[in-house]
């Protein structure tokens, strides 16, 4: 079967076993009436929703390799670095999670996330911009970026997703 009425054509060659979700993006809200129209009318499809782009969230290779990476780290309990060694405080987690989904790919370039056995989140940057640095604690962000002989750090500014994006934006810029 093929749709094609100012859509890309969808035809797969062989049959879809479990397929639960078909995310279609359109640049013309005119016409979403008739590709719902049309979707609506094909074998097994029980609802047809529509999501505005600005709730979609963003996707990125780099993006999703740093949120993987942080449920692993957070799936980690006291004892994972030996015995003083604590579990990643939930708090750092939620606020890197939000950070990473308004970040851009450009921002998160060339970053390592690690963890502390403090319990914190660990950001390390080396690459063609110098070096940098970024301890997360549940509350607060202390870093430093080495440019050549120019060095900035701070001991600790409010964590946030606007003063992290804003560390990583002087990083890559």
């Amino acid at each position: 079967m093929a749709i094609t009425k100012n859509f890309r054509t969808f035809a797969p060659k062989k049959p879809i076993d479990n397929m639960t979700q078909l995310v279609v993006t359109v640049n013309d809200n005119a016409m979403l009436p008739q590709l719902r129209t049309a979707i609506k009318q094909l074998r097994g499809v029980e609802t047809v929703r529509s999501v505005r782009k600005s709730s979609m969230p963003k996707t990125g290779k780099l993006r999703q390799e740093l949120t993987d990476r942080l449920t692993s780290l957070g799936n980690l309990h006291d004892g994972w670095d030996g015995a003083d060694s604590k579990a990643i405080d939930r708090k750092c987690i939620t606020k890197l999670k939000s950070a990473l989904s308004k970040a851009t790919e450009k921002q998160l370039s060339g970053w390592l996330l690690f963890p502390d056995a403090r319990g914190y989140l660990y950001f390390d940057y080396t690459g063609e911009h110098g070096t940098a640095g970024i301890t997360m604690t549940g509350d607060s962000l202390v870093y430093f970026i080495q440019r050549g002989d120019v060095l900035e750090k701070s001991d600790g500014i409010p964590f946030s997703s606007t003063n992290l994006i804003s560390i990583l934006k002087s990083v890559n810029a």
